[in-house]
Order: C-alpha cells, then sequence, then structure tokens
C-alpha cells in the first residue's frame, strides 16, 4: 500500500528540457511536459480515444499531441483540438496531477489536489545554493520502496557494505538518538574523537581522529536527508560552530514505481572547498556508495521473493527503521479511514 497525499520526487528538472517524460509513480502512468510558459505539467498517460500513452506522442507549443489520432491535450489534462472535427467530444479530458519544480527535482502530489499543499515540500537548498557544490544522480531499482529507506536511516551497515567509504566503528558503538514528530522522524549520532570514515577523511585531508555527527530526517512517506561531516578535536563543532567542520548534506527522493520497483534520486552536497575539482572528484565517489546500498536492497528483495515466509527478527540497532515504518502505517491507516468516510 502507498500514502497518496504526499510529495514524491518524479525527476530531475532538467529531464523535461527534450520534451515529454513518461514515467510510473505509484503504479500510475503519467507523462510530464513543460507548457507553453515553461510551467511543469503532468498527466494520466493516456489517451482517452483509444488509450494510446500520451508520452510517445509528441509536445507542440506546450500542448501534448498523441501520437495515434492527434488529439491534443493542454496541461490541465482537457482535450483542445480533435483531427478533422471542430467540436470536442463532452469529457474529452485525462486526469493532470498537482506538480512543484523546486530545487531541481520535479515533485508530484498523487492524492487529492484540494490538499495538495507545496509548504510540505522539503527544504532542500544545498540543490541549487551556490555556496554548496551537489554531486546528483538517478537510479532506477529493483526492491520495494521502504527496503530503500531502510538502509538509508539504518547507518550500522555502513562498516559492512560501504567499508572503504563511509565505514565507520562509531556508527555501530554510538546509539541513535530518536525524535519523532507527527509527521516526521528526526535521528542523531555524535561521535567525539573517533575514527571517520575514509571518504571524509580524503576529502577533508583531517589524519587521525576527528570529531563526527550524522544527522538525519525522515519525512514519510519517501524524503531523507542527511547532515554529516566531521571536525578537527575541540573545534566546538557539537556547540554550532562549524568554522573547522567539513559537512555534507545528502538528500533521497525513494519513489516508488511499484510494489517491487523503485525510482532513487538523490543528491550529495559539500560546502567545503567548492572550487578544487580534486575534492570533487573524491566526493564522487559517493556515487559508487550509493550503487553497493542498491546491490544489497536489490538481493534483498530477490530472497524476500525466494523465502516469502521466512521469519525475520529484529535488533537493537532496527529502532529508527522499525519507527519509520510505523509512521508510515499509521499516516497510511488514516488516509484511508479518511477515504473511506
Amino acid at each position: 500500500m502507498f500514502l497518496y497525499n504526499a510529495w514524491y520526487v518524479a525527476a530531475r528538472s532538467h529531464e523535461l528540457d527534450d520534451g515529454l517524460l513518461g514515467r510510473t509513480i505509484l503504479n500510475q502512468p503519467i507523462v510530464f511536459f513543460r507548457a507553453a510558459d515553461g510551467a511543469i505539467a503532468a498527466l494520466e498517460d493516456r489517451c482517452c480515444h483509444r488509450n494510446a500513452p500520451l508520452s510517445v506522442g509528441r509536445l507542440k507549443d506546450g500542448l501534448v499531441e498523441c501520437g495515434y489520432h492527434g488529439l491534443t491535450f493542454d496541461r490541465s489534462g482537457a482535450c483542445v483540438a480533435v483531427p478533422g472535427q471542430s467540436t470536442i467530444p463532452p469529457g474529452a479530458r485525462v486526469r493532470s496531477y498537482p506538480v512543484v519544480d523546486r530545487h531541481r527535482w520535479i515533485w508530484i502530489w498523487m492524492g487529492d489536489p484540494a490538499r495538495a499543499d507545496a509548504t510540505l515540500i522539503p527544504n532542500m537548498f544545498w540543490h541549487d545554493d551556490p555556496a554548496w557544490v551537489p554531486i546528483a544522480d538517478y537510479f532506477h531499482v529493483d526492491c520495494h520502496y521502504q527496503a530503500l529507506i531502510d538502509i538509508q536511516l539504518d547507518q550500522t551497515h555502513s562498516k559492512y557494505v560501504h567499508p572503504t567509504s563511509l565505514g565507520s566503528d562509531a556508527k555501530i558503538s554510538t546509539p541513535p538518538k530518536v525524535t519523532r514528530e507527527p509527521r516526521a522522524i528526526r535521528c542523531e549520532r555524535l561521535m567525539p574523537n573517533a575514527v571517520p570514515p575514509p571518504l571524509f577523511s580524503r576529502a577533508s585531508n583531517i589524519e587521525g581522529r576527528a570529531d563526527g555527527w550524522t544527522k538525519w530526517i525522515y519525512v514519510p512517506p519517501s524524503n531523507v536527508m542527511f547532515d554529516a561531516g566531521i571536525a578537527e578535536l575541540g573545534s566546538g563543532v557539537y556547540e554550532g560552530n562549524r568554522s573547522k567542520a567539513f559537512t555534507i548534506h545528502n538528500s533521497h527522493g525513494i519513489t516508488p514505481e511499484s510494489e517491487r520497483t523503485t525510482h532513487h534520486f538523490w543528491v550529495s552536497a559539500r560546502n567545503f572547498r567548492i572550487d578544487d575539482p580534486k575534492v570533487t572528484e573524491t566526493m564522487s565517489a559517493i556515487r559508487n556508495t550509493f550503487r553497493e546500498d542498491l546491490a544489497m536492497v536489490e538481493a534483498q528483495q530477490r530472497n524476500k521473493e525466494r523465502f516469502p515466509d521466512a521469519p525475520v527478527i529484529d535488533v537493537n540497532a532496527d529502532s529508527p527503521t522499525i519507527q519509520a515504518r510505523n509512521l508510515v502505517a499509521r499516516l497510511i491507516e488514516e488516509e484511508r479511514r479518511l477515504t473511506a468516510a
């Protein structure tokens, strides 16, 4: 089951530069495009005439022309032209979805349009703030979306899945401080005088131990944002002084395509040595790190399907991921009751 009254990342903004984009979100085929004024539009990817996908049609002057018989639709989903006749048949339209272009990501609201509130979109300023250097990509992943959220929220896996980049004994020995909010979960690990993750050491040139931290916020159903980094020992980073700190912000838009496939949009940005191409090259290794996550969750998905009735256990480190799943389940149940009322 999915939560529908929520914002999901549907695409990166530049993906619409070449015209129509067809993408499935929550099992719903959708076509995205820019209208004549540049505004983003999203329609059900289905012509109301003979069900041909609109995404295999053409974008003409900000309107979508069906590639089968040429019916034309505007960004509201209304049919505005039918070849060979001057009248538009009653009810000739397709569903449109609320969309927002923000921080180089295109967001879509899959539920009741009247409930779409753009202020609920998380502030991911590091995507396009000139004081930050972003590295960004998109992966298609063969797993249930919650498995990909789990691996982001579970920091204890890094020693084993990412030993040469984000691996850290401190993430295992430091208990997480979890804070629950009505529609979000926050988690914090402060790791003073610890051996930092190898990637952070390479990017910062800090040798030996450092004061480290990892903080994340999960905004259900599918957004995870990290504030992580290291600082020189005793420099006051835990009191708010980051003058001798090296900060990285990561963001993940983990959007269900179906019950077993997922769109993974991500950005990793830094605010230190932003003009140094060598640091950018070093930080680009994060792409391979995230691919290691994908390899693990895809293997996990395959095994779940091979052993559908196998029992599983929980350990203490699972607390953040369990709380995240419980929050999503509660929100889905609340939405179900609201819809049924």
